[in-house]
């Protein structure tokens, strides 16, 4: 039969912890249909060669929270096998915000995670105010990679509290409303999206200091990349996950890209 995709001469790596092996993956209707060496063709058909085909990489701890506002690439994790990536760590985030208080969330990322705040004033959208919103919009933005959303306490507080969030501690009153406005974020785990995922969590104490890319009108095209590839599940007939092909680039043995996509219905893992 002729698939959908076929992923040829790639190095495999199943997840399972046997072997690599040399051989060919196809797809047919967003899931793995066949692992071998496969003969039959396919609409599209990507050449794995020099690539290794693998299981994708999630990432439990990013700050890309202001930056799927203005790159739906999510770079540089998508260039390197990457294709789930987990929101909203070290209790710091961007949802919810009152309109008239973008300043306190912004120049908490600027402190804590070095981000330009000249990038965060021309590239977030604020079109949202509540933790639910904030979902909303990443869904209608799209993204490359599954998107997983921790429900940050810092933006929670400002939100009950204003200013005094930055003085003092919650007063009873003011722990109870924050607990009721986490819980709304919680209960957006039930709306319906393949691709999207909320959970709510406390403060973390880690605190790393990264220095982001500059807002771009469009994302830097990532080094070398030249081909892409929806692949869904482990094994044929299994649920959909996502699959990585990285290259190798011959000037740089030691560095790879990941060539991904990531469409909801075949999400590359």
């Amino acid at each position: 039969m002729a698939y959908e995709l076929l992923i040829k001469n790639g190095t495999l790596i199943d997840g399972s912890g046997a072997p690599a092996f040399r051989g060919d993956v196809a797809v047919q209707d967003g899931r793995i249909a066949e692992i071998g060496r496969i003969a039959d063709g396919a609409d599209s058909v990507i050449d794995a060669a020099d690539c290794t085909v693998a299981p994708g990489f999630i990432d439990p701890h990013t700050h890309y929270d202001a930056q799927i506002c203005w790159d739906n690439a999510i770079t540089p994790s998508s260039w390197h096998g990457v294709t789930s990536a987990v929101l909203g760590n070290c209790g710091v985030g961007i949802a919810p915000c009152l309109p008239q208080a973008p300043e306190i969330a912004m120049r908490d990322l600027v402190n804590v995670e070095a981000i330009a705040y000249d990038v965060l004033q021309e590239g977030i959208t604020w079109d949202w105010e509540s933790f639910p919103e904030y979902l909303d919009a990443a869904a209608r933005r799209g993204s490359v990679l599954n998107l997983a959303f921790l429900a940050p306490l810092t933006p929670f507080r400002h939100y009950v509290m204003g200013d005094e969030s930055i003085e003092r501690a919650a007063t009873a009153a003011a722990t109870v409303r924050i607990r009721d406005v986490i819980a709304e974020a919680i209960s957006a785990t039930l709306w319906p999206s393949e691709r999207l995922i909320s959970l709510a969590c406390a403060s973390c104490s880690t605190r790393r200091s990264r220095r982001k890319r500059p807002c771009a009108v469009s994302p830097p095209t990532p080094p070398t990349c030249s081909e892409s590839a929806t692949v869904a599940g482990s094994s044929p007939g299994s649920p959909p996950i996502s699959a990585s092909i990285i290259r190798r680039r011959s000037a740089h043995p030691t560095a790879a890209s990941a060539v991904t996509t990531c469409p909801a219905e075949a999400s590359v893992w």
